[in-house]
């Protein structure tokens, strides 16, 4: 081999290494530049992970404050029907003692303090009954109208 054709030979082969390493060269830059992306990707989705942990944490606090509440209003529940029975069982005491002087016990509701007609008309009406315990019976059953026609508050 003579010199001349060792020099070509060695041109081919320098060529064709150099290609090579323009190509090994070009992939490094595209797999940098993919690893820059990445990397912004990867600190993106760190970031919607630490807002997805707090999210997680504030419905975990919802969640235990909405139980905490639950048991309040079964408590306010439970301590409502006891009120009820103790006003029930107020009211059964007042009527007997009621009963036990002579009186009859009437029973007064909201319902019935709300009267259809004017104070006015209730006062004449009030005022035509002679019964005693009727006379009383309608006080208490319009007391509240009764109040409001004499301007008592």
């Amino acid at each position: 081999m003579t010199l001349e054709e060792s020099l070509k030979a060695l041109k081919s082969a320098f060529s064709s290494k150099s290609t090579e390493a323009e190509a090994f060269g070009k992939e490094l830059s595209e797999a940098k530049a993919k690893n820059e992306v990445l990397s912004a990707e990867m600190v993106a989705l760190s970031e919607k992970l630490e807002a997805t942990s707090a999210l997680a944490s504030e419905r975990d606090e919802a969640i235990a404050k909405v139980a905490q509440l639950t048991k309040a209003l079964a408590e306010a529940e439970t301590i409502k029907k006891q009120a009820v029975e103790q006003i029930d069982s107020v009211g059964k005491k007042s009527a007997s003692i009621a009963a036990s002087v002579g009186v009859a016990p009437v029973e007064i509701s909201s319902a019935d303090s709300v009267a259809s007609k004017s104070p006015e008309e209730t006062w004449e009406e009030y005022l035509k009954i002679q019964n005693p315990a009727e006379k009383v019976a309608f006080y208490n059953k319009n007391r509240t109208s009764i109040v409001a026609h004499l301007g008592i508050k």
